[in-house]
C-alpha cells in the first residue's frame, strides 16, 4: 500500500496516540489497584526481581534456579488472579491494553499491514467524500420498514413491506456470515427506494467488525477513478489509490451502476473488477435503478451472466422513501 508522506503520518498518529492514551489506561488501572490490594504491588516486584535473582545465582553459585523461581511465580501469578477476582476486578484487568490486539497498535503483523492499518487507509477517503458523516445516520439502527406499505401493489407476490423485511433480514444475514461466506449482492429497483440507504447500512456493519470497505458511486468510479489511472488523464494520487483498494478491499459497493456513461472502456474496467474480485473471493454489492431486462441490453454478456450467476438479486419496490421523508420532514 502506497502513501503521501501526510497520510502515512496521519494514520501513525493515531496509533501513537491509541499506544499513549492506552499506556496511560494501564498506569490508572494499574494505580487503583495498587492502593485497593497492596499485597498485588508486592507481588509485582517479586515478580520482576525474580529474574535477576536466577541469574545472580547461576553467576555466583553456579547452580540453574530458573525452575525454582518460575513455580515461585506461578504461584504469586495464581495469588494475583485470586486477589483480583476476591476484589471484584476481571482476570485481565492488569494486562496491556490494545486499541487492536492483532498488531498490538502497531499497524503491522510481521511483514504485512494489519487489517486496521488498511482500513484506517480507506477511512481517509471517507472524510473525503464525507461518507463517515454519511454512516452515522444511514445504519441498520435507524432503518424504518414503516415507509413501505402494507397493502398489496397488486403486481408483486409480497407486498412493499413484506418485500424489504425479507431483504433486510437476508440482509443482515449476509452481515453476520461474512466472514465465513462472503457473496455478492445486487440490489435493483426505481430510485429513492432505500437501495443507496440499505448499501450504507452494510458499509457501516462491516466497517464496525474491522472490514475494509470501499464505496463508490458508478460516474465516479468509472468517469475520475478509473479514467485517471487507465486513460491517465492526470496523476491524482487519489485516484491511484482508490483503482488499488478496488480490488483488494474486503466489500466494495458500486452504487447506481447504469448512470456512469457506458462505452466499451467502461464495460472492460467493470468486467475486470468484477472478475477479479470473484476470483480471488471478494465480495462486492452493486445497486441500480436499471431492471434485469435493460442490466442485460445496457453491459455485455460477459458482465450479466457473471453477476447473475454470482450474486443474490434483491428487487425493491413500492413508494419513493426519500419523497416520502421529505414530505414529513416538511409537515414537522
Amino acid at each position: 500500500m502506497a502513501f503521501s508522506n501526510s497520510q502515512y503520518d496521519e494514520i501513525m498518529n493515531m496509533y501513537y496516540k491509541n499506544q499513549i492514551e492506552n499506556r496511560a489506561l494501564e498506569q490508572s488501572r494499574k494505580e487503583e489497584v495498587y492502593n485497593t490490594i497492596p499485597r498485588i504491588e508486592e507481588i509485582d516486584r517479586l515478580i520482576a526481581v525474580s529474574s535477576i535473582d536466577a541469574v545472580r545465582s547461576r553467576l555466583k553459585k553456579g547452580t540453574d534456579t530458573t525452575a525454582a523461581i518460575k513455580e515461585r511465580n506461578q504461584a504469586l501469578i495464581a495469588e494475583k488472579a485470586d486477589l483480583l477476582k476476591t476484589h471484584g476486578y476481571a482476570a485481565d484487568f492488569l494486562k496491556p491494553i490494545y486499541t487492536c490486539p492483532m498488531c498490538k497498535d502497531t499497524g503491522r503483523i510481521e511483514h504485512e499491514y494489519c487489517s486496521c492499518f488498511k482500513q484506517a487507509a480507506i477511512s481517509l477517503l471517507y472524510k473525503q467524500s464525507t461518507l463517515d458523516k454519511i454512516l452515522q445516520v444511514e445504519n441498520f439502527e435507524n432503518f424504518d420498514l414503516h415507509y413501505y406499505p402494507k397493502e398489496s401493489d397488486g403486481i408483486h407476490p409480497y407486498t412493499p413491506y413484506e418485500n424489504m423485511s425479507n431483504i433486510l433480514n437476508k440482509t443482515k444475514s449476509f452481515i453476520e456470515t461474512f466472514d465465513k461466506e462472503g457473496g455478492n449482492l445486487l440490489f435493483y429497483g426505481e430510485t429513492g427506494l432505500g437501495k443507496t440507504y440499505l448499501s450504507n447500512c452494510i458499509a457501516k456493519a462491516l466497517l464496525d467488525r474491522q472490514h475494509t470497505v470501499l464505496y463508490q458511486t458508478s460516474i465516479h468510479l468509472f468517469e475520475e477513478v478509473c479514467g485517471d489511472v487507465i486513460m491517465k488523464k492526470n496523476q491524482n494520487p487519489d485516484s491511484r489509490k482508490t483503482y488499488r483498494y478496488l480490488y483488494n478491499c474486503d466489500l466494495l459497493i458500486i452504487d447506481d451502476l447504469g448512470t456512469e456513461f457506458t462505452n466499451s472502456f467502461v464495460s472492460s474496467e467493470l468486467y475486470d473488477i468484477l472478475n477479479t474480485r470473484m476470483r480471488e473471493g471478494k465480495s462486492t454489492v452493486i445497486s441500480t435503478n436499471l431492471n434485469l431486462q435493460e442490466l442485460t441490453e445496457r453491459y455485455s454478456d460477459r458482465i450479466t451472466t457473471r453477476i447473475f450467476a454470482e450474486y443474490k438479486v434483491y428487487n425493491f419496490y413500492g413508494d419513493n422513501i426519500r419523497l416520502a421523508k421529505r414530505r414529513k420532514a416538511i409537515q414537522q
